[in-house]
């Protein structure tokens, strides 16, 4: 899996966890939270995060030129 394929799913599983606390229980937001870190703060999806970010400073700026010039 690449960098993107990892940071997507990452957010499509927090996507689903977000999906099943809506209406649940005050108390149960702490599980709610729990289960998003546990996605989130992934070690493989940080180092993804990371890598893609440091790409995207890294990669020389694209001129485009207007259509209408």
């Amino acid at each position: 899996m690449d960098d993107q394929e990892t940071v997507i799913a990452a957010v499509q599983m927090a996507r689903r966890i977000l999906g099943r606390d809506i209406g649940s229980r005050p108390q149960d937001r702490e599980a709610t939270i729990s289960s998003l870190r546990s996605v989130l703060d992934d070690d493989q999806v940080v180092r993804a995060l990371e890598r893609i970010s440091q790409r995207s400073r890294s990669a020389p700026a694209k001129i485009v030129e207007s259509p209408w010039s």
